[in-house]
């Protein structure tokens, strides 16, 4: 045995690779053919996976465009003023308020409906005792006892309200400017289930079974077409949830399934279709694949001489090749489209003279892009200039007509501007922080009708001292926005304060709004929540000053919110 292991060795590699042929040379072949078999029946069924996913995608990002389309139309009559004033509450006769109704709701609502034509309905609901106005203004007592109002009286967000059974799509939500002047009202958008849906059953008609499903695994939407020697194939809302569940879980599945969030929270598209139609369709390539596997096996018996002469060619023009690139000539002129290990070897070859060649250009092209990215940092530089000549052009032609209030405005957002810009420098001194501050809060009084005040108490001993530039104007805003804009019973006010000890400034910004329960206090400065810019500054803070500066937040639900600022005594050099 021993000497016949010794002779093998010994032997010249054509007649090495002779006998490996003859003797292996057609397993290989039968179990390459059986997993070509194998591969391309998976490959296929992810192919036609992937398609559907695709289609998917893109039909529920049309339905999402879709619903994101009506949501802004409730955005833009909720907030909508004159459509609020409309529906305020009169004194006067029936006929004065029918006058009211038709000269500011029926115009704006007639518009939306006209060029939506899939909106049926338009309605907002009062709470009050009135005349119906054909259905565009109602009472709010037709609606007390439904489910879905219930819901909707909860938030002044947009909520949609689906029922597959009735076929219904509708909208609502709280009208946010009545009810902050003491008055109920709820508006409600009434969408047609079909057209809504009908890029949907489109989809479907392909062989496919397709549903959309809410949180609670209920039906909103389901259709399919298949056909009529498949039978009814129609999943429930369970067999979907059992389905889909086991493709989770790497189980076999019967159904070639994909899914698809929606935007609304808790609604998942589902299309699904049996796998049996897409393997019966590979049997003639089970039969092709079996002749060929029978062809290969003949010709590895037939050509074994010749192809153990080329591949001791091939091995021989590789190893000239390499001591060409060893005297560094990194021209490769062997070449080979076997897929057996000297193919390899030689493609590995190209592909490691190809990467040693593209990393020698790639030095040569970072120095280029370097002086790119050079020149583009100057034209940065130049295209705040724009701005600024821009914004002082409005504020002459403001003063040149007049108004002065365009060019308060204007004054403004040219010193915010500039020093939130800050001519590229991450820091600045507290009194630009503060005149940034003061040019945002402004503009924010001049687009609230100055519905809130402001109060400083700042030590001028801190003026020259230096600070993260942007760090007071996020706190000022999110005290605006999830502050003082939703009170309701009183008048907004934000304090800011600044001191300083012997090694620290503290900086803070206090509002009196409806403030923030423990749960979003605790979560606020950690996840990405309403406060994401606040968890900016907090973050930034301990990147430049070290672990131990940090903002701190106080917030009492009802009475208001405090964010501190602690960064470390550092005089701004000129």
């Amino acid at each position: 045995m021993r000497s016949v292991r010794q002779r093998f060795k010994d032997s010249k590699l054509r007649h090495k690779l002779m006998a490996v042929y003859i003797c292996i040379g057609t397993v290989p072949v039968l179990l390459l053919g059986i997993f070509a078999y194998c591969q391309q029946r998976e490959d296929y069924l992810k192919e036609v996976g992937g398609a559907i996913e695709s289609q998917l995608s893109k039909e529920v990002s049309r339905l999402d465009t879709r619903m994101a389309s009506y949501a802004n139309l409730s955005d833009y009559l909720a907030f909508n003023r004159s459509i609020s004033d409309g529906l305020r509450r009169s004194d006067g006769s029936a006929y004065e308020t029918y006058e009211q109704y038709a000269d500011n709701v029926d115009p704006v609502f007639s518009s939306l409906k006209y060029f939506n034509r899939e909106i049926e309905q338009i309605s907002v609901y009062v709470d009050r005792d009135i005349v119906r106005h054909s259905n565009t203004v109602l009472p709010l007592s037709d609606i007390q006892g439904e489910e879905w109002y219930r819901r909707a009286k909860l938030t002044q967000n947009n909520q949609w309200f689906l029922d597959g059974g009735e076929r219904r799509a509708f909208n609502a939500r709280i009208m946010p400017l009545m009810q902050q002047r003491g008055e109920r009202g709820v508006l409600f958008i009434s969408v047609n289930y079909s057209e809504l849906f009908s890029q949907m059953k489109e989809l479907s008609g392909d062989g496919y079974g397709i549903g959309i499903y809410d949180g609670d695994g209920q039906a909103l939407f389901q259709a399919e077409h298949f056909p009529e020697s498949e039978g009814e194939v129609l999943l429930s809302p369970e067999s979907v949830r059992r389905e889909y569940g086991q493709q989770s879980a790497g189980k076999s599945s019967a159904y070639l399934m994909a899914s698809k969030d929606l935007a609304v929270q808790g609604w998942r598209a589902v299309i699904y279709c049996p796998k049996n139609r897409f393997i019966t369709a590979n049997n003639p390539l089970l039969l092709f694949v079996a002749g060929l596997v029978l062809v290969c096996v003949v010709a590895s018996l037939l050509a074994s001489l010749a192809f153990s002469r080329l591949v001791v060619r091939d091995i021989e023009k590789l190893q000239d090749n390499m001591k060409s690139v060893e005297r560094g000539d990194m021209t490769i002129w062997v070449k080979s489209d076997s897929r057996d290990e000297i193919g390899d070897l030689i493609r590995g070859f190209d592909a490691m003279i190809g990467e040693i060649k593209r990393l020698i250009h790639e030095v040569y092209e970072g120095r280029l892009l370097q002086k790119k990215y050079q020149m583009k940092a100057l034209q940065a530089q130049i295209n705040p200039h724009f701005l600024y000549n821009s914004l002082s052009l409005i504020n002459w032609r403001a003063l040149e007509a007049g108004e002065e209030q365009i060019s308060k405005i204007t004054l403004a957002l040219s010193s915010f501007y500039r020093t939130s810009l800050n001519k590229g420098n991450n820091v600045l001194a507290i009194a630009r922080e503060l005149e940034n501050m003061r040019a945002y809060l402004e503009i924010q009084n001049c687009m609230h009708d100055g519905s809130f005040d402001v109060e400083e108490e700042i030590d001028p001993s801190i003026l020259h001292y230096e600070t993260l530039n942007l760090l007071l104007q996020p706190l000022v805003e999110n005290a605006i926005e999830h502050g003082v804009d939703l009170l309701e019973d009183r008048r907004g006010r934000i304090r800011i304060t600044g001191r300083a000890d012997e090694e620290n400034i503290y900086l803070a910004v206090e509002d009196n709004g409806v403030g923030m329960d423990e749960e979003t206090l605790a979560s606020v400065l950690e996840f990405q929540t309403r406060g994401y810019g606040v968890r900016n500054v907090n973050e930034r803070i301990r990147l430049f000053y070290g672990e131990e500066y940090s903002l701190k937040i106080e917030s009492e639900l009802g009475r208001g919110t405090r964010c501190m600022i602690t960064i470390p005594k550092k005089r701004k050099e000129a």
